[in-house]
């Protein structure tokens, strides 16, 4: 895949374009969208450098996956915690904490909520540059951090709904991203939002290159096994109860030292009993302790109609009949 097109697009996406009033109204009232799109970038001569297709799916907050499929197929994934880029020419896939990038990914312009704490924006009235733009108002967000590689994002909003984007690098090249057969408010599920690792390919993970050979496994459970506690998480909020308790092993240490059928009962009865839940967590770090052993940790926030929570929790999971399973679960501020 040409570099220029996937580099440049992972550290820049342009999103709306009418005035702050209506990106507001677009990030307040659109949850989800998903659309076809077309994506070009020019030089500053205005010559053809790229010409892709591809569809996208955003979530709020700070879930989306951009899939290319014409004439590459790359993937730009967001899971909510992690931002996942996979270039096929290279077999490589780059792993980074949103937390650390947010600032530096235009695309949180579209799937994020607090855009004015890494852009700053500005109504543009002076629409002469922009072609077939009578139905479009325009606003520039120009980023608040230094070195993301790109200048400034040029958004398009058509009647409160994002249209087209442009994002113009350092080299003045601009790639335009134009939205097609658009659905917003749409059901999507976290898992639309899953990144699979392939085989065979090299990670750069925090910056550090290794290898996702037979001889380093612990890169793809990693991913496996941030996925595991995604999901585990996301039965919990959910409320699903069955989904939520299957992610327990038979041998699991109950907190008090109940029988796992009597823990069950009880988990199962203050689920369902409460209202709204949602659980949050963030700063995933995961330890293997052996090929079927690991530790996950991370941080936890709890949110019912009646309590908000934070915790610091910790996962020991065991690799059962090739199933991720919680053996024990300890949690503390």
């Amino acid at each position: 895949m040409n570099k220029l097109f996937f580099v440049f697009l992972i550290i820049s996406f342009n999103a709306f374009a009418d005035g702050i009033s209506d990106l507001n109204a677009f990030v307040n009232n659109i949850s989800s969208m998903s659309s076809e799109f077309s994506q070009v970038v020019l030089d500053k001569k205005g010559l053809k450098l790229q010409d892709v297709e591809g569809v996208m799916l955003f979530k709020r907050p700070n879930k989306f996956r951009w899939d290319y499929l014409k004439p590459y197929q790359n993937q730009i994934i967001s899971d909510g915690d992690r931002l996942y880029m996979y270039d096929q020419d290279l077999r490589q896939v780059s792993i980074n904490p949103i937390a650390k990038v947010a600032g530096s990914t235009p695309l949180l312009i579209i799937a994020g909520k607090n855009i004015e704490k890494y852009f700053m924006l500005k109504n543009l009235d002076d629409r002469v540059n922009y072609e077939d733009s009578q139905n479009i108002k325009w606003v520039e967000a120009t980023p608040r951090e230094e070195s993301t590689g790109f200048s400034k994002v040029i958004l398009g909003l058509t009647e409160n709904k994002l249209s087209v984007m442009k994002i113009v690098d350092a080299f003045e090249h601009t790639t335009t991203i134009s939205f097609k057969n658009a659905k917003y408010n749409v059901t999507l599920v976290d898992n639309d939002f899953l990144f699979k690792l392939p085989t065979g390919v090299d990670v750069v993970q925090n910056g550090v290159l290794s290898n996702n050979s037979p001889t380093s496994k612990p890169v793809n459970k990693d991913a496996e096994l941030i996925a595991f506690v995604t999901n585990w998480a996301n039965a919990w909020s959910a409320k699903d109860t069955e989904v939520y308790l299957s992610k327990y092993a038979e041998d699991f240490k109950t907190p008090n030292g109940d029988a796992l059928a009597l823990w069950q009962a009880t988990r199962k009865q203050k689920i369902s009993s409460q209202g709204k839940i949602l659980i949050e967590i963030e700063d995933i770090k995961v330890t293997m302790k052996n090929e079927n052993l690991a530790r996950i940790q991370f941080k936890q926030k709890y949110t019912s109609d009646k309590l908000t929570e934070d915790s610091n929790k910790s996962l020991i999971v065991k690799k059962i009949d090739g199933k991720w399973l919680i053996q024990e679960e300890t949690s503390g501020k």
